[in-house]
């Protein structure tokens, strides 16, 4: 009987500790999603409302209105602002230094800094422009009250919150920023010359291949959440994982998912360009057709099905009595899973002709 009741309780615990979350959503950076739980349900971010003042942050240094090199100021409102890094007042940071700050460390001061700096002082603006370029992307369940994602009961305003589907948007567009994606790739770095090293919240960087950003988010009100990239083999894919009681579950629940996708999903060509996919007969000699451009698609390694793949062909009615390389002597149509690719067909010098089946 004792031995029937442990058994019970570890499986309770498993199971517990495998669903430790409120949204989940895995998805691939076409739009396409292949995980989701209760992800339109709107919750507060905590931490993850960095995303967006990083990427307003890096809109003004492409902009040029503002550089990474910049010495920025720390003020004494931003000094007092809790859980980050050692700033005081008057101190100088340059841009960089506060984006890896917040990116890395999630440091809240830094957050804030970078707020007053690209808003001339003005906070609320701030704001009000996270919030407009939510609006603009059409995230509508984002609603942001600080740079930051602090609770209320610090900042006096309301809950920055919104959703994981939104969230898994917002991070689309910032897998998109090269500058963005350097910073948060990293485990580890220095600031202000190697005096302040700064240790990520993201506990997968180095630890789940392929994982390269994005960002955690915690208060007590939120859970602990996080937003995930991650590539390999050239396919990239994100997980969104909100309202885990604790971080390290949230963490298993995004690794897990991480490697069930890449153990499930690979990206392939399904139209090769050195691959032929038709041929004509003229004067009893074959010649090869190829495709003009390579396609690739996301497949599913353990169900798919090549002969799925449909190929309409058009060939010129009259055909040249002699064929150049190269020659363009019809069009093509690839029809996969409901999207159509089109193309020209084209003839290749070669010794051996491969048919695509």
């Amino acid at each position: 009987m004792k031995t029937k009741i442990l058994s019970l309780m570890l499986l309770l615990s498993v199971f517990i500790f495998s669903y430790d979350y409120k949204e989940l959503l895995v998805g691939d950076t076409k739009g396409n999603i292949y995980v989701q739980d209760n992800i339109y349900e709107v919750r507060p971010l905590a931490s993850m409302t960095k995303v967006m003042t990083i990427l307003l942050t890096l809109d003004k240094v492409n902009a040029k209105e503002i550089s990474l090199d910049d010495n920025v100021t720390i003020s004494y409102t931003a000094s007092k602002v809790p859980y980050g890094v050692k700033m005081n007042a008057g101190e100088t940071f340059t841009v960089e230094e506060l984006l890896k700050a917040t990116a890395i460390r999630s440091s809240n001061n830094a957050a804030y800094a970078l707020a007053e700096y690209v808003s001339h002082g003005d906070v609320y603006d701030f704001v009000d422009k996270m919030n407009e370029r939510a609006r603009s992307m059409g995230l509508d369940s984002l609603r942001y009250c600080t740079p930051h994602g602090l609770p209320p009961g610090n900042t006096g305003t309301c809950m920055d919150q919104g959703n994981a589907y939104d969230i898994y948007k917002l991070a689309m567009t910032a897998i998109q920023y090269p500058e963005y994606m350097k910073i948060a790739d990293k485990s580890s770095d220095y600031i202000k010359d190697g005096t302040i090293q700064l240790k990520a919240t993201n506990n997968l960087l180095g630890k789940v291949e392929g994982v390269d950003g994005l960002k955690t988010g915690y208060h007590k009100a939120a859970g602990s959440n996080i937003v995930l990239t991650a590539e390999r083999d050239g396919l990239r894919m994100i997980a969104v994982v909100m309202g885990s009681e604790k971080s390290k579950n949230r963490d298993t629940v995004g690794a897990d998912e991480i490697n069930s996708f890449f153990s499930t999903y690979k990206k392939s060509k399904i139209v090769d360009t050195n691959k032929a996919i038709a041929t004509i007969k003229i004067s009893n000699k074959d010649y090869s057709l190829y495709p003009s451009e390579d396609v690739e698609e996301i497949i599913n390694i353990n169900n798919f099905d090549a002969s799925k793949i449909e190929y309409k062909f058009n060939v010129i009615k009259t055909l040249p009595r002699k064929i150049k390389n190269g020659e363009v002597l019809g069009d093509y149509t690839v029809v996969f899973e409901g999207n159509e690719y089109t193309g020209k067909l084209q003839y290749k010098e070669s010794d051996k002709i491969s048919i695509s089946k």
